[in-house]
Order: C-alpha cells, then structure tokens, then sequence
C-alpha cells in the first residue's frame, strides 16, 4: 500500500470516527448504542428529540432535495434505507413540529411521501461507513444539521424539477 492510499486510509477512518462520535453523544446511553452496532444487524436506535428530529422523504424525491441541498452547499446528515426507499434527512430539533404543520394537508401528507419525525421516535442506524441490512449514511453525521427551511426550499425546487412522477405530488 502506498503512503496515498494509507493517508486516505486514515482520513476515512478519521472522518467514520468523528461521524459515530457525534451519534454516541445524541444517545442517552452510547454503550447499547455500540452493542447494537456490534450486534447482528447491526442498528441501533438512537432517539429523536434531544440531538436531532427527522424529516422523512421516498427517495425519488430526497434525491433530488439532496441535489438542491448541495447546490446551496446546505446539506447536512442523510441516511437511506434501501427497503422502503427513505431517505431521512437530520433537522434541528423541534422541527419536525414545524414541517407536521406544514405537511397537513399537502398531497405529501395524502402520499405520505413526505413526513416529519420528533420526540418518541428513534432512528434505526447503522454504524457510519458501514451498510447493515439495507441501510446507509448517504452524508455522515458530524457537520451541522440540516436547516428546516432550507429543507423545504429545496423540497419546493425540487418538486418543479422535471422528471418526477407526478403521482407524487396529486
């Protein structure tokens, strides 16, 4: 191995480090959280209210609010689950609130296409840089969250992005 490609080595783990020290620290008890890591699937249920709430997209759409998040280099923590094709955005806590109201309503709501995440909820995840049972960081924790309205800005472009089923959004 040459000397690059251990650097970049490092830098991985480094960053894979930095990245699951950020969710040990938004559990109430980060030594579960490293037994289910280390458990069979691999997943563990961090809490959502403390550190964190969740706005939830079908992947059709999150990817394309992710494009529009990195155009405005606004894109915080993302993971995807592979199986029922979500993509979960981290949002600044008492968010979820704030998007519930502003779901109610929205064919989002009727499609469930779209939905928000606080308190009470947990977040199936797996250990930064690694896939277990279908589900990936697309953007790791450990840099700032995600902003709320720029969230919804970027779900706003995107939706007029074309391309999109329109069942999505009727």
């Amino acid at each position: 191995m040459n000397a690059g490609a251990r650097g970049d080595r490092r830098m991985r783990v480094t960053v894979e480090t930095d990245a699951a020290e950020w969710l040990l620290a938004a559990s109430d008890d980060p030594g579960r959280v490293r037994l289910q890591w280390a458990s069979g699937s691999g997943l563990a249920d961090l809490p959502v209210g403390p550190v964190f709430d969740l706005v939830r997209m079908c992947d059709d759409i999150g990817t394309a609010v992710i494009q529009a998040l990195r155009r405005r280099d606004a894109a915080g923590p993302v993971m995807l689950a592979t199986a029922s094709h979500v993509l979960s955005f981290l949002v600044p806590p008492g968010s979820a609130a704030e998007w519930k109201g502003w779901l109610a309503g929205t064919a989002y709501a009727r499609r469930r296409s779209v939905a928000a995440a606080g308190p009470g909820r947990v977040l199936r995840c797996p250990r930064p840089g690694c896939v277990r049972q279908g589900h990936v960081w697309l953007i790791r924790p450990g840099g700032p969250l995600t902003d709320s309205r720029t969230l919804r800005g970027a779900l706003e472009e995107a939706i007029d992005r074309p391309g999109l089923p329109d069942v999505l959004f009727r």
